[in-house]
């Protein structure tokens, strides 16, 4: 994994190479570990690596990818040492939400799931990994995803067969809890195990929705989430009112962009996972975003971030990682610009939307 951290910034950042250097020993801890136990270590170091290349000036999409880098060996690790060598070769683990998308940099609720191929697994054995896997995930400081969206949950943990089949109710009987589970599985990346496992679950979605324009409206329709308390989506974003003294940076501006991007990536058939690599490989293909909105949702994209890494380090904010509510008064007035200018990017994005799903006559 030495390539990990090959996207680290070039610019010349304070103490930029001996922040390397310990995120390398993290790595190595990781690489090294042969229990829980000196994994768990290992994690609890990365919210204070976070905070010193935070500190040096590093911006959050290298930091991202950094938390990354050091994320994802990390639950490979932990995955072959909890569950058995014969379940790690005919299974694919795999992580989902910000975490699926490398947009993930203070920890927050666990996501992930489980394809196992078919006729391979002992039910027992996979569901005793799992369950070990999650527990550790909660030592490494990953609560639990209270939507149940973990390994640990059966309808997570599925044989390849029967996820392909999941998915395709999903798609055919779009409910609220199969729009859910729709948009968190788009974000799915591979982890540990057999990759092609996945990409077969995959390819039923991206098949099946070739072509559903209604389909594709009543998933892309929860970008109103915000404005519509009725939404959907509003049963995984609780219920915030601050008033005017704060934004819910995850309602107003990170979720109707991230999943606008994901609404308009099924559309086109780009199975890239991650925002940044969703636009920018809809842009390379023309017609979806123009050089112009691709660019300013990526830069607006990394203003929440970035505004929400400062809450979320500020020693005098009682808000929590999973807090998504951003005080105004606390914003200097350089990020409170910012932000205003990136809301407004969503708002033009959202009117985008409206008009290439047709949402204004949805029903």
């Amino acid at each position: 994994m030495a390539h990990a951290f090959e996207d680290a910034p070039q610019e010349p950042l304070a103490g930029l190479g001996r922040l390397l250097r310990d995120a390398r020993t993290v790595q190595r801890q990781i690489a090294r570990a042969d229990d829980i136990e000196p994994l768990r270590c290992a994690a609890l170091q990365i919210p204070a690596l976070v905070a010193r290349w935070h500190d040096a000036g590093c911006t959050v999409g290298p930091i991202a990818a950094l938390v990354q880098g050091l994320s994802t060996p990390l639950f490979e690790r932990a995955w072959r040492i909890v569950a058995p060598a014969e379940l790690v070769a005919n299974s694919c683990l795999f992580v989902m939400g910000s975490e699926g998308r490398g947009e993930q940099i203070l920890k927050t609720d666990q996501d992930n799931g489980l394809v196992l191929r078919e006729g391979s697994a002992d039910t027992a054995a996979a569901a005793g990994a799992c369950a070990r896997f999650s527990e550790a995930l909660r030592a490494f400081g990953y609560p639990e995803c209270p939507g149940g969206i973990m390994v640990s949950n059966p309808s997570w943990r599925q044989g390849v067969g029967d996820f392909s089949r999941t998915a395709r109710r999903w798609l055919l009987m779009p409910d609220a809890e199969g729009l859910m589970s729709l948009a968190i599985f788009l974000d799915a990346r591979p982890v540990c195990g057999d990759a092609a496992l996945l990409e077969r679950v995959r390819d039923e979605i991206f098949q099946l929705a070739a072509g559903s324009d209604a389909m594709l409206g009543r998933f892309a329709a929860a970008i109103e989430a915000f404005s519509d308390s009725s939404g959907w989506w509003n049963r995984w974003l609780p219920n915030a009112d601050h008033g005017r003294s704060a934004v819910d940076i995850k309602r107003a501006g990170t979720f109707p962009l991230v999943h606008g991007v994901r609404s308009l990536a099924l559309a086109f058939h780009v199975r890239e996972t991650s925002t940044v690599g969703r636009i920018g490989a809809m842009r390379a293909a023309g017609g979806a975003l123009s050089p112009e909105l691709a660019r300013d949702l990526v830069d607006s994209l990394h203003v929440f971030m970035e505004i929400k890494l400062k809450a979320g380090l500020a020693p005098d904010e009682r808000e929590s990682a999973a807090s998504n509510a951003v005080r105004l008064d606390r914003l200097a007035t350089l990020d409170r610009s910012r932000l205003d200018a990136a809301l407004g990017v969503v708002r033009q994005f959202k009117a985008l939307l409206r008009q290439r799903f047709h949402l204004d006559v949805l029903s």
